[in-house]
């Protein structure tokens, strides 16, 4: 039986980074990537209604960052589905509290940098 085509949105403003985590998903699977730049863009996508299984946002990118996004995600903003896993991917140190996160609803914290193995591991864990 052939494994379900699975989609993600990834909001990064860096374009190379954001190219290696659609090659990282790639690898892990059959997806249907959607690339954005920022958090508005993620809305707007998240707002066709079509199933989004994750969603990986930048933390600090031009105009919705990825904190926000994410809180409005959490909030069902334009109907969207408020349980969708997202992970903020982020080279913030201290500035970035554990209380932030959880506040925002943010499933699962990725600090850069990271391997692919590991980012691949990290979605193996909220994606069944």
């Amino acid at each position: 039986m052939a494994e379900r085509t699975r989609r993600a949105i990834i909001a990064e403003d860096n374009s190379i980074l954001r190219e290696l985590i659609a090659k990282a998903l790639e690898w892990s699977g059959p997806w249907e990537i959607v690339k954005t730049i920022d958090g508005a863009e993620v809305l707007s996508a998240l707002a066709s209604g079509r199933k989004t299984d994750l969603v990986i946002l930048d933390w600090k990118m031009e105009g919705l960052d990825g904190l926000e996004c994410a809180r409005r995600i959490r909030q069902g903003e334009k109907g969207i589905d408020r349980t969708i896993p997202l992970v903020l991917v982020t080279s913030a140190g201290e500035e970035l509290t554990e209380d932030m996160i959880r506040e925002a609803g943010v499933t699962l914290l990725l600090r850069k940098p990271f391997t692919l193995i590991k980012l691949q591991s990290a979605i193996r864990q909220i994606i069944p």
